[in-house]
């Protein structure tokens, strides 16, 4: 009202004097006016900005959010890994490492050693697993896969080698290869076999994909080859020209040049199987959707660095133990490298493969028995001579002529049982009863002088 006054004063005004002073002097009012306007506006404004920001405060974003909801899924999936009934094992890894240090005999740390790897093994797989599933690329997942899926045994070789153990180092690689083709593949076609569908079992036979299980056995036996070479020429009438020292550097280096070749065949036989032949190694796998995994990659990654470095220390008790036992039970170290060893990293894969046959996925259970003795042979046991190389003991690919014949005769009995693409019962028993003369034959191969098992029976 008072601007609408003035304006009129103006006006009045305006008709005796000069109308542009008015105008002028009219603007000027009702700027002023604005402007208080606003300050009042801002004033009323301000308490409830700050009401709002405290509010808006106390809101939690999309980040926390997130945040919030991947530690609520790492417990539930930590939880889920962690409560398996195996990991009750993992009391004895406390009691091994007292045993260690306390000096309660080399036994005695060899048991427990042996018993709580079991389920570090189990552990290592599984977060292997889910940090796989959790990068969300077949690629990378299926390469972590390949090169971690047999972590325990790379981490009991480097122990062995770091020790001098070298034919328990080559009787471990071996008995794992045997243990997955002839105990796991046995066991799995067996009790496989005799499982009924629909309360049948008469004439029951199991189907899996045979290109992909043929792929697999080749690539066996092109480590058969590589194996039994070095042990030809180590032995060969040739080799007398050169003193023992002179022959034994030729096998050395003729193991590190095939561990050369077999590696990147083992690189072949990945892209073989990652990229450009994919449907080949799905079977039946690939017609289910996969599971997401449980927990996140940082975490799983944090799982995988834990559990390594108790497989670390148990491992290096485990070797530790060794010479003691093979002194004090009088057990053979073929025995212990061949038969026992292979147990602890291959311990869940029985159980895994024998579950999946038992629920008619035998495609499955061919990928972890004949997959994981495909990726000792190329992988492992080439990465051990490179590693012997390194660490400065004479590793090589000379295996022996008793323990080549083994592994060549035990490749040819597991190709003629899948060739045809079918397994049956009787199939798994004659696997099995092939691995218990194995073990047999090295359950009496002498040790030292004075053999203990020599008047057993």
């Amino acid at each position: 009202r008072a601007v609408a006054a003035a304006g009129g004063s103006m006006v009045l005004s305006g008709s005796g004097g000069n109308n542009t002073d008015g105008l002028q002097t009219m603007q000027k009012l009702l700027l002023v006016q604005q402007q208080k306007e606003l300050l009042r506006l801002k004033r009323r404004n301000s308490g409830s900005k700050t009401s709002l920001d405290h509010l808006h405060s106390r809101i939690p974003s999309k980040e926390t959010e997130v945040e919030v909801v991947a530690k609520a899924g790492n417990c539930v999936g930590l939880t889920h890994i962690l409560m398996d009934p195996i990991n009750l094992l993992l009391l004895f890894w406390p009691v091994g490492c007292a045993s260690y240090y306390l000096e309660w005999g080399d036994g005695s740390t060899f048991g427990f050693n042996f018993v709580a790897m079991i389920p570090l093994a189990k552990i290592l797989g599984d977060a292997t697993e889910e940090l796989a599933a959790g990068l969300k690329n077949d690629v990378v997942g299926g390469l972590l896969n390949a090169t971690f899926g047999n972590a325990v045994e790379m981490i009991l070789m480097v122990q062995t080698l770091r020790a001098g153990q070298l034919d328990v180092v080559k009787g471990t690689l071996m008995g794992s290869v045997l243990s997955n083709l002839l105990l796991v593949l046995g066991m799995s076609f067996f009790i496989g076999g005799l499982t009924p569908v629909k309360g049948v079992v008469r004439g029951k036979e199991q189907y899996f994909s045979k290109e992909a299980a043929l792929t697999n056995m080749t690539m066996l036996f092109l480590a058969a080859l590589t194996f039994a070479l070095p042990t030809v020429v180590f032995s060969a009438d040739v080799m007398n020209e050169y003193t023992p020292a002179e022959k034994q550097e030729v096998t050395i280096k003729v193991s590190r040049w095939c561990s050369l070749y077999i590696l990147c065949a083992y690189i072949a036989f990945l892209l073989f199987q990652l990229f450009t032949h994919v449907d080949v190694f799905k079977g039946e796998a690939g017609d289910e959707e996969e599971e997401g995994a449980s927990i996140t990659p940082c975490c799983a990654m944090g799982m995988l660095f834990c559990t390594t470095c108790l497989v670390a220390c148990s491992s290096e008790w485990l070797v530790g133990s060794i010479d003691g036992l093979v002194e004090d039970w009088g057990i053979c170290k073929a025995f212990i490298g061949i038969i026992l060893l292979p147990i602890v990293g291959n311990a869940c894969e029985h159980v895994g493969a024998i579950r999946m046959a038992m629920n008619e996925k035998v495609d499955i259970t061919i990928g972890i028995a004949v997959g994981s003795s495909t990726q000792v042979a190329l992988f492992v046991v080439p990465f051990s001579v490179i590693m012997g190389w390194y660490l400065g003991q004479p590793m090589d690919l000379a295996f022996g002529a008793m323990n080549t014949t083994v592994m060549v005769f035990a490749v040819l009995i597991a190709f003629s049982i899948i060739s045809d693409g079918s397994s049956n019962w009787l199939e798994g028993f004659m696997l099995m009863v092939a691995y218990a003369v194995v073990a047999t034959l090295f359950w009496f191969v002498p040790s030292g002088p004075h053999h203990p098992h020599l008047h057993e029976l």
